[in-house]
């Protein structure tokens, strides 16, 4: 589990070591730098008005409705196939060096067989599939076979799309990836200097096509001019992304002057700011064609959120929770046997299903479900809460329990999970606040930000309110975008 959102001054220690501090010249915003840029920020925000919505707990701003794939991404029903790490561009802007043909994965696992991923696909109940890389076009028949064998297995319970810069595509090739089941193509025209010819060829061929690009600050001016010809010529969702600061991209970075926001991504604030002002300028003109923001915070909280929800239903026990941040929750209650036993005996009678607990420890644990605390007395029993991690994986760590998931081809898959916050003792006052903020059945948790003031108030303990910063982020995603200091 990543350091809390709630917690920034691990965040930036975390930050710090992977980047470098402000005296190895790496240009983090100062206090007063970002108290400047959130008041630019609102009055885009306050600008924007009602024309714009909040997808996703606030995190993805945008004008119009999203993508079939968008909308599918945060929802956590997609799976991002990488068929190489290979690119014939070189975007200043590209998180990752691109120079290894590797073998297509995805999720810590590899597919040489399009087959085989087609069954992963459906097994696991994904409904969008997105092909990236690298540049999927440098290897065509590779990309081609994973389309087609997944549009044949799913047919048309999955929605297919493609990003590309483009430079490679042709129009009978755009033929042959329409052919093979692709519903959308996504075009970074940002790594061809906004060269619109592959997009223009697309859009003959292709369902759907899509712009989706990095909100480069020194580009907005061109985006702006070129963003009505996008419309007219029919393209239907403009995505702008922010630019994310990595190891291997930070100098190019800093060598323009942006400025780097600490947060569980480190990105670039001026490409946020970019973006939105770009909105601005697609509301205020009129612009036809959807406008979609997608902020390094929406990646963070919902597509890592999505991995550990997936694999969490495949090893969380009836009597735990997965969380809605996609961890697995275990509450404990333990004593002696004898009130212990109390307790099960009071479930029992008034008809509850005994597979909403275990009893271990000789008797003197009892693992239960959160939603029965409060239909039981826990005087005399101290109440612990623990998280774990689900994650899938090609072999045996056999570090941790795990389940195993095996395919017809024989390949066997791992789903372990691993403790990530261990059991926390809960006081009478901060177990109410517990199963105040965090209530099951479906119902939504209290905002994270909200718990956090509550249990600050609750205990003075800097030991115990940053236990609890942990709690809250195992539990619940916060609203809006991020802060900037």
């Amino acid at each position: 589990m990543t350091v809390p959102e709630l917690d920034h001054e691990a965040i930036v220690r975390l930050n710090t070591e992977e980047l470098g501090s402000a005296s190895d010249g790496i240009p983090w915003v100062s206090a007063e730098g970002a108290r400047r840029s959130e008041e630019t920020r609102k009055g885009l925000l306050a600008r924007l008005g009602r024309g714009v919505s909040y997808s996703f707990k606030g995190s993805k701003p945008h004008l119009g409705p999203l993508s079939p794939g968008c909308t599918l991404c945060g929802e956590g029903s997609w799976s991002c196939l990488f068929v190489n790490n290979l690119c014939n561009a070189s975007c200043f802007f590209c998180p990752a060096p691109q120079d290894d043909a590797d073998m297509p994965g995805t999720s810590t696992l590899t597919f040489s067989d399009p087959l085989e991923y087609a069954e992963y696909v459906e097994r696991f109940g994904f409904r969008g599939v997105s092909i990236s890389g690298g540049e999927p076009l440098v290897h065509p028949e590779r990309t081609l076979s994973f389309i087609e064998a997944v549009r044949r297995r799913l047919g048309g319970d999955v929605y297919l799309w493609m990003y590309t810069n483009g430079k490679l595509l042709s129009r009978e090739l755009a033929s042959r990836l329409r052919d093979a089941g692709l519903d959308e193509i996504r075009f970074n025209i940002a790594a061809s200097g906004y060269d619109l010819e592959a997009v223009r060829t697309a859009l003959k061929i292709i369902p759907t096509v899509t712009v989706e690009i990095p909100a480069v600050p020194e580009d907005l001016e061109t985006l702006e001019k070129i963003s009505r010809t996008l419309s007219d010529l029919g393209v239907r969702h403009l995505n702008l992304h922010q630019i994310r600061c990595t190891r291997f991209n930070k100098d190019r970075l800093a060598k323009r002057g942006y400025t780097f926001l600490h947060g569980p991504l480190s990105a670039v604030l001026e490409s946020e700011l970019a973006a939105l002002s770009f909105l601005a300028y697609a509301q205020d003109t009129g612009l036809a064609i959807p406008v979609n923001y997608c902020s390094a915070i929406y990646r963070h909280r919902f597509q890592a959120r999505a991995s550990r929800r997936r694999w969490a239903r495949y090893v969380a026990k009836p009597f735990e929770t997965v969380t809605e941040a996609g961890l697995i929750r275990t509450v404990h209650l333990e004593g002696e046997g004898r009130v212990l036993s109390s307790v099960q005996e009071s479930l029992r009678a008034g008809g509850t299903d005994g597979r909403r607990w275990d009893v271990s420890n000789k008797g003197r644990r009892m693992s239960i479900d959160a939603d029965l605390l409060g239909l039981i007395h826990t005087d005399g029993l101290e109440v612990k809460v623990a998280y774990s991690l689900a994650t899938i994986r090609p072999t045996h760590s056999y570090l941790h329990p795990f389940t195993e998931i095996t395919l017809s081809s024989g390949r066997t898959l791992v789903i372990e999970r691993a403790t990530c916050l261990g059991a926390t003792a809960l006081d009478a006052g901060e177990l109410r606040l517990f199963t105040e903020s965090f209530p099951g059945g479906g119902a939504a948790a209290m905002e994270a930000d909200l718990v956090y003031e509550r249990a600050a108030r609750i205990s003075g303990d800097p030991s115990r309110v940053a236990a609890w910063k942990r709690i809250i982020q195992a539990e619940s995603i916060r609203s809006g975008l991020l802060e900037y200091y």
